[in-house]
């Protein structure tokens, strides 16, 4: 199939742009930008070496006859942690550009890299350029201002991951799969709902809600009567009560469910109930849908056995359970505390976690069946906004659309960037802290996870969310250890099988490092360079940030040996090695130190303190 026919829908139509106003086709832009990914990411975690000549740094490959090739680009390393960035359009072999994906991988990683998933990690890469070039193809020139609502917006986050090279692998979609479920293509998702009996399935609910009336948010009076009918034509009418309705995506349900569960189809513990009425809007994490028909329903979270840049997308039957009780937790901590009060944070909570139990199963079918059937229901945005608010997901911050203009671009002109950024920064800064030196909790805070509040178009607050797996602690460092929840262990399997995923850590630099990785390190990193481009210099970004960081210090001595505990301003920071992990897979952990730039900011605001005191000195003693 040729590129310029990926995107095509059922009806072989073809996609009606398949370059950019340059006529450039957009594969080769997407092919390009792998390669510059896969570089930076591969020179910053020191995969790949390199010889550097001011902005121009090279490093050699193995041609098939085993001779050695030059690639050389334009690159800088950045302020923010040392991170390398590859100019658009500089990268040449032997001197003629090359956006050869595959000639690259080949030179510069088979022939030359030995790990355990080098294949697999070409196949991540090849995949990503697929389905990436897909949805390229089809952008709009720019997001319509009926769009620009918060749920409407998770299906314009097209750009993925910015540090990690695949970042749109979604192994498992085919191409078609991609066009039906990829929140980019905007397309209508029909939920497949089964009914369990009710011993075969674990579940959770949020203090104050009602699993009934949770999914009756989701299934009209017709979706239950037809449900009801197809339970009692199957089995004793008196036993439809011995079920509970279960969601599930209907990929996982082709691609995994139908025929992981064909016994307990085939015995009637699992009764296959169809579609409901009501349509669906992928979010950019793909298994995560809202709800068109009632735009004021909760989010609901499915298992989806892909894999999607570091991981399998299902849902250990642990977290679905942990889910409700953390948002909990969280939430009553959040209520209760007089800063986030002040700066009207927020939890976006899980509600109701659903689980099949795995430990039912026969141990032939455990394996295969783990964290397949499962979902979350997480609280809508809308339950949260005031009136004169608009919420964006946080990666908008970084969005330049096809017409090249960012996304943020009328915010930034209406206010000013140091304003902006002054507000931005404190917003998001302040909040996580004072949960990491306050309360000793990190969450996973990432771009994707954060969702941006704002009025007349200037940062004012956030929610975050997906918290069933993206908190960490050490339970006795806690500021009330007491009130932790009791949660639910994750099987020794889990732990097997995905080592970074736990909650509760062996050691407070183990917390620090998270918030220094997931919020620090991807997510400002991210927007120091976003903002760059308005004029706002990433040692100017980073002195704000540090500059929130020392006035809080300043405003709470209580914790000061909570700040040398978790201490954001040392001289390196722990970062996960992101790429090793897909290359040499999850046997060991994967992280180095990098360069702190809270600390060189701080130590510039202090240097720049004691410069302004002499001048005030010296300004005095002229005066007298």
């Amino acid at each position: 199939m040729r590129f310029e026919e990926i995107a095509t829908e059922a009806d072989e139509k073809k996609v009606n742009k398949v370059s950019n106003d340059g006529g450039v086709p957009v594969y080769v832009e997407v092919q390009e930008r792998i390669i510059r990914q896969v570089l930076e990411a591969m020179w910053f975690e020191g995969i790949l070496d390199r010889e550097e000549n001011g902005s121009k740094w090279s490093t050699s490959g193995i041609t098939a006859s085993g001779e050695s090739v030059v690639y050389t680009c334009e690159a800088v390393r950045k302020f923010s942690f040392g991170r390398v960035k590859v100019k658009i359009g500089s990268i040449k072999r032997e001197g003629s550009a090359c956006t050869d994906l595959d000639l690259f991988l080949e030179e510069m990683v088979l022939n030359r890299l030995k790990g355990a998933k080098l294949t697999a990690f070409v196949q991540e890469l090849q995949e990503t350029m697929a389905k990436d070039s897909q949805c390229r193809a089809r952008l709009p020139l720019h997001i319509p201002v009926q769009d620009r609502h918060y749920d409407a917006l998770e299906s314009h986050m097209t750009d993925g991951h910015l540090y990690h090279p695949s970042y749109k692998s979604r192994l498992g979609f085919s191409l078609q799969d991609n066009l039906a479920y990829g929140p980019e293509f905007n397309a209508d998702v029909l939920l497949i709902w089964v009914a369990a009996r009710k011993e075969m399935v674990q579940t959770a609910v949020s203090g104050g809600y009602d699993s009934a009336a949770l999914l009756e948010q989701h299934l009209t009076e017709e979706d239950l009567q037809h449900f009801h009918q197809i339970i009692s034509d199957k089995t004793d009418a008196m036993h439809i009560d011995s079920y509970i309705f279960i969601p599930i995506h209907p990929w996982q349900w082709e691609h995994a469910v139908e025929s992981i569960y064909a016994k307990q189809i085939m015995d009637g513990d699992i009764i296959y109930l169809g579609s409901s009425a009501s349509s669906y809007r992928a979010q950019q994490s793909i298994r995560s849908l809202s709800n068109r028909n009632n735009p004021v329903a909760p989010y609901i979270k499915l298992a989806l056995s892909i894999t999607n840049t570091s991981s399998t997308r299902i849902l250990a039957q642990h977290t679905t359970q942990n889910a409700p009780l953390i948002s909990d937790w969280l939430d009553q901590l959040v209520r209760e505390d007089e800063l986030l009060q002040q700066e009207q944070f927020a939890i976006l909570k899980e509600i109701m976690g659903l689980s099949f139990r795995y430990e039912t199963l026969p141990v032939t079918q455990y394996g295969r069946a783990y964290g397949t059937l499962g979902a979350i229901w997480r609280e809508n945005v809308s339950v949260h906004l005031k009136k004169g608010e608009t919420a964006w997901p946080l990666n908008a911050l970084m969005l330049v659309q096809r017409n090249g203009v960012p996304f943020i671009q009328d915010a930034i002109e209406r206010h000013g960037v140091q304003l902006w950024g002054e507000a931005l920064v404190r917003t998001l800064t302040l909040p996580m802290i004072h949960l990491l030196y306050a309360h000793g909790i990190a969450l996973e805070s990432h771009a994707q996870n954060i969702i941006l509040v704002l009025e007349n178009d200037l940062p004012k607050r956030f929610i975050i969310k997906d918290l069933h797996d993206g908190v960490r602690y050490v339970p006795d460092q806690l500021l009330h250890p007491e009130r932790a929840p009791k949660l639910h262990p994750e099987p020794e399997t889990h732990r097997k099988f995905n080592r970074y995923s736990f909650i509760y850590a062996s050691d407070v630099s183990e917390v620090r490092d998270y918030t220094y990785d997931a919020f620090f390190f991807i997510c400002m990193t991210d927007v120091a360079l976003s903002l760059e481009r308005f004029g706002l210099s990433e040692e100017t970004f980073w002195q704000l940030c540090a500059g929130v960081i020392l006035d809080y210090q300043r405003q709470h001595p209580e914790y000061a040996k909570r700040f040398d505990m978790f201490d954001l301003l040392a001289e390196d920071a722990l970062i996960e090695e992101m790429t090793k992990r897909r290359l040499y897979g999850d046997g060991e952990l994967y992280f180095r130190k990098a360069s702190n730039p809270l600390k060189l900011a701080k130590d510039a605001l202090e240097q720049k303190g004691e410069h302004e005191q002499r001048e005030e000195l010296e300004q005095k003693a002229a005066n007298r």
